[in-house]
C-alpha cells in the first residue's frame, strides 16, 4: 500500500497492489514509458491492477471535515518504521471548532499476507462536540493511465463488517476485501456502528460524542483474497478477518513485527560510522524484502516492485540480475519461488522463441503473470517522432540471465530437487535457444547477430560481449547439468530426455556452440569490445555535456546518439560482477578504464555495477561516488524524487550487491564464503550475513580485513 494520507487529499493518491494481479482494460489513455520524455501510444496492455482502497477514513468535527484540504495543518510527522514494517503518522488539524490531534498506524502483515491493519486515534485538544468517522472500502479506483480494471463491483455493509468484491475486466481475477472495524471510547467501550453500501464502496460509520482531551480509537482489520489464492475469495477474506479478530490488532502488529525481525536478522547490513548510508541501506533492504512472496510461485517483482505503476508492473531482466542475488544469499525460499515463476512461464518462453523462428525458450523482455511478451512496439518522443522499440525483438540476453539465476541458486543452495524438477528443463531449453540463435562463421567461430545488450543505446548490433559470454555460460552449465543428471538420476534423466526429445548429438552441439562463440577480445589491450564495430563509432566526451538534467538520447537525439560510443549503462562491466572467473589478469582494470568515461548512467542500474567493479580494483573514491549515486535514486530530495512511480527495486538490489560483493568483498565458492573487502575508512565496520549451502555465515569486515564464521545450519 502506498503511503497516501488516510483521510484523502487532492495531493495524495492512494494505491494498493496485489502481487500477481494483472489486467488489460478495454479502454486506456496514453501511458508513460521509458523516460518522462517518451510516451507510448499503443493498444492497452496488461498492467498491475490498482486494488480497492482499504485505508480511507473520513472524519468531521461538528460537521467540519478533518482533512488536509479543508482544515489548517498545524503539524505533521510521518515515520516508516522499517524494523517493524509499520507506517506511523502524527498530525494536528485546526478548524473553527478547535484543534484535533490524530495518530495512526498502518501495516500489511508479513506474517499473514492476506491481512492488513489500521489504527487511528483521535483526540480533541480544546473542544467537545460530535465526531463522525467513516471507515471506507472504496473500489471506485483507476490506474494512473486511466484504466478501470475492476468490474462487477458489489458492496455490502452492516454494523459488523464492510465488504467489496470485484472482478478484473479481462483477466477475470476475483478480488475480495472484507473488513471489521470498531471505534472504542476513551473508556475502552465499543461504540455502535452503522453500515452503508454505495455503488462501488462500503463503509462503517460512527457518530460519537467527543470530549476535550479524551481519545477515541478506531481499529480496522482487513482480509484480502483473490481467485489466485482461494476458490471462494469472499469466504476466504471473511475467514481471515474472523481469525484476526480473535487475535486482536495489537497482537497482529506484533506477529508481523516478529516476521520482519526474522528477515532483518538475515538481511540487515550494519554499517558503523555513517548514519545516512545506514538509513539508505535499510531503505533498500526494506523494499527488497517486501518485493516478493516465497509462497507465490506465479509472480515476480516488476521494475518498481509493488510500490507504483511505472512500467505497469512488468517483469524484466532486472529481477534475475539485480534483485535475485539478494534473496539467494539472504532468503533462499524466496529465490526459489522467483525461479518457479520462470518455470511456470516456460511455455510462453517456448512460444516466444518459436514465433521468431528459434528453438528452445526465449523469455519475454516484459512479462506479467502469463509470461507473454508485452513490450510496447514504439514510443513517441518529445519532438513527436516515432521510435521503434526493439528490446522485445532483440534484447535476448534475458534468457541467459534466467539461466544464470538458476545456476546461481543451485550453486548457493545445493537444491538438487529444484534442478531435477524445474531448473534443468529451463537450462536445456535456454541452451536450445542459443544454439538456434547462433550463426556459424569462419574458423569454427559462432556469432550472435542483431541483438541489444544491457546498453540499450546501441541496437541491432552483432556479437555483444555480454550476450555472447552469458550465452556461453548458459550452454556450458546446461551441458554440465545434463551430465550430472545422467549420472546421478538416470531414470529422471531419461524421462526428461524423452519428453524434450534430446539426444547426444544435440548435447554435443551445445558444447560446440559454446566454445565457438566470440568473446569480444580483439587485441592484447585487455579491453573486451562491447560489440563488433564499437571501436569505430564516434568518440564522445561526456563531461562536455555536464551539468545536464536530461538523458543523452534527448540531448543528442537518437540518430546522433547511436553513432557514438556513449553508453546508457554498464554492459561489459557487468561481466566482472557476474562472471569473475571469465576475466583474465588485468582485464577488469582495463575495461573499467575504457568504459567508465563512456558511460552516461542514464539507467538506474548502472551506478551500483560501477560501485562494485571500482571497489574490486581499489578505486575507492569512484566506488563511493557511484554507491552514493545509486543510494539517492529514490531519496534525492535536492534534485527531485522519482519514486512517485514506485521505487527502483533493481537499483536497490544493486546497492545491496555493492555493499556485500563490492565493499564487503564477499565471494562464495567451493563450499565456503571468502572475503576480500575494501571498506571505506569513514564507515568503520560492516556486518552482514549470507546463506551458503545450508549454512548461515556471519561476516564482519573492516578496511581490507574481514572474517566469516558459520552461525547455524539451515533445516
Amino acid at each position: 500500500m502506498r503511503a497516501a494520507v488516510e483521510e484523502g487529499s487532492a495531493s495524495s493518491r492512494p494505491g494498493t497492489y496485489l502481487n500477481g494481479v494483472f489486467d488489460a482494460a478495454h479502454e486506456m489513455s496514453r501511458q508513460a514509458f521509458v523516460t518522462p520524455e517518451f510516451e507510448v501510444v499503443a493498444a492497452p496492455t496488461s498492467e498491475l491492477v490498482r486494488a480497492p482502497s482499504w485505508g480511507l477514513v473520513r472524519l468531521s468535527a461538528d460537521g467540519e471535515a478533518l482533512d488536509l484540504d479543508s482544515a489548517e495543518l498545524v503539524s505533521q510527522r510521518r515515520v516508516l518504521d522499517m524494523a517493524r514494517g509499520v507506517l506511523v503518522r502524527e498530525w494536528t488539524l485546526r478548524t473553527s471548532v478547535g484543534r484535533t490531534r490524530l495518530r495512526s498506524l498502518r501495516f500489511a502483515s508479513l506474517a499473514q499476507r492476506n491481512l492488513l491493519g489500521q489504527v487511528l486515534e483521535v483526540t480533541p485538544e480544546d473542544w467537545s462536540g460530535e465526531l463522525e468517522i467513516e471507515a471506507v472500502l472504496d473500489a471506485d479506483v483507476t490506474n494512473d493511465g486511466g484504466g478501470r480494471h475492476l468490474v462487477k463491483i458489489r458492496a455490502t455493509a452492516d454494523s459488523d463488517e464492510a465488504v467489496v468484491t470485484a472482478t478484473t475486466q479481462t483477466s477475470r481475477v476475483d478480488v475480495s476485501m472484507a473488513t471489521s472495524a470498531r471505534l472504542l471510547a476513551a473508556s475502552g467501550e465499543p461504540l455502535p456502528a452503522e453500515g452503508e453500501a454505495r455503488d462501488r464502496a462500503a463503509l462503517q460509520r460512527w457518530r460519537a460524542a467527543a470530549r476535550e482531551g479524551r481519545t477515541l480509537r478506531l481499529e480496522k482489520i482487513v482480509g484480502v483474497s483473490t481467485s489466485r489464492d482461494a476458490d471462494e475469495p469472499l469466504v476466504a477474506a471473511r475467514e481471515h478477518v474472523v481469525t484476526a479478530k480473535a487475535i486482536g490488532i495489537d497482537a497482529l502488529v506484533e506477529q508481523s513485527a516478529d516476521a520482519w525481525a526474522e528477515r532483518w536478522r538475515d538481511s540487515d547490513v550494519r554499517i558503523e560510522g555513517d548514519e545516512i548510508v545506514q538509513e539508505q541501506t535499510r531503505f533498500a533492504i526494506y523494499h527488497l524484502i517486501g518485493s516478493a512472496n516465497p509462497l507465490d510461485e506465479r509472480a515476480s517483482p516488476g521494475a518498481r516492485s509493488l510500490t507504483g505503476e511505472r512500467y505497469k508492473g512488468h517483469v524484466f531482466w532486472d529481477t534475475e540480475t539485480f534483485v535475485f542475488p539478494f534473496f539467494v544469499f539472504t532468503h533462499p525460499p524466496t529465490a526459489r519461488s522467483l525461479l518457479m515463476y520462470r518455470y511456470n512461464t516456460l511455455r510462453a518462453a517456448r512460444d516466444r522463441a518459436a514465433s521468431l523462428g528459434y528453438r528452445g525458450a526465449l523469455y519475454a523482455w516484459e512479462s506479467t503473470d502469463t509470461g507473454v511478451d508485452l513490450t510496447p512496439p514504439f514510443v513517441i518522443n518529445s519532438a513527436g517522432e516515432r521510435l521503434e522499440i526493439l528490446t522485445g525483438e532483440q534484447e535476448h540476453h534475458i534468457s541467459a540471465d534466467v539461466a544464470y539465476a538458476v545456476c546461481q541458486y543451485w550453486d548457493a543452495t545445493d537444491d538438487d530437487e529444484f534442478v531435477l524438477s524445474a531448473g534443468a528443463e529451463i537450462l536445456f531449453e535456454v541452451a536450445r535457444f542459443w544454439c538456434s540463435r547462433a550463426t556459424p562463421g569462419a574458423g569454427g567461430r559462432q556469432h550472435i547477430l542483431k541483438v541489444i545488450g544491457p546498453d540499450e543505446y546501441h541496437e541491432d548490433v552483432d556479437d555483444n560481449a555480454y550476450t555472447n559470454l552469458l550465452a556461453r555460460y548458459s550452454l556450458r552449465r546446461a551441458r554440465a547439468a545434463a551430465d550430472w543428471m545422467h549420472e546421478t538420476e538416470p531414470q529422471r534423466w531419461r524421462a526428461l530426455v524423452d519428453r524434450l526429445g534430446l539426444d547426444d548429438g544435440e548435447l554435443a552441439h551445445w558444447t560446440e556452440v559454446a566454445e565457438g562463440l566470440v568473446d569480444g577480445r580483439e587485441d592484447d589491450t585487455g579491453v573486451i569490445m562491447q560489440h563488433r564495430g564499437f571501436a569505430d563509432l564516434e568518440p564522445a566526451n561526456l563531461e562536455s555535456y555536464e551539468p545536464r538534467s536530461k538523458t543523452m538520447d534527448v540531448v543528442l537525439g537518437w540518430e546522433r546518439l547511436v553513432a557514438t560510443q556513449i553508453l546508457k549503462q554498464a554492459d561489459v562491466l557487468m561481466l566482472p560482477l557476474m562472471l569473475p572467473d571469465e576475466m583474465r589478469p588485468g582485464e577488469v582494470e582495463a575495461n573499467y578504464r575504457y568504459y567508465e568515461p563512456r558511460t552516461s548512467h542514464d539507467s538506474s542500474l548502472s551506478a551500483a555495477v560501477h560501485a562494485v567493479v571500482a571497489s574490486r580494483i581499489g578505486r575507492r573514491d569512484d566506488a563511493m561516488r557511484y554507491f552514493e549515486k545509486a543510494a539517492k535514486i529514490d531519496l534525492d530530495l535536492e534534485h527531485g524524487v522519482t519514486a512517485a512511480g514506485g521505487v527502483h527495486i533493481a537499483a536497490l538490489g544493486g546497492m545491496w550487491q555493492a555493499l556485500v560483493f563490492g565493499f564487503g568483498g564477499a565471494a562464495a565458492g567451493d563450499g565456503r564464503v571468502g572475503l576480500a573487502p575494501d571498506v571505506p575508512a569513514a564507515w568503520g565496520r560492516v556486518d552482514f550475513a549470507l546463506y551458503w549451502r545450508g549454512s548461515r555465515f556471519v561476516c564482519r569486515v573492516e578496511g581490507e580485513s574481514g572474517r566469516c564464521s558459520e552461525d547455524a545450519k539451515v533445516p
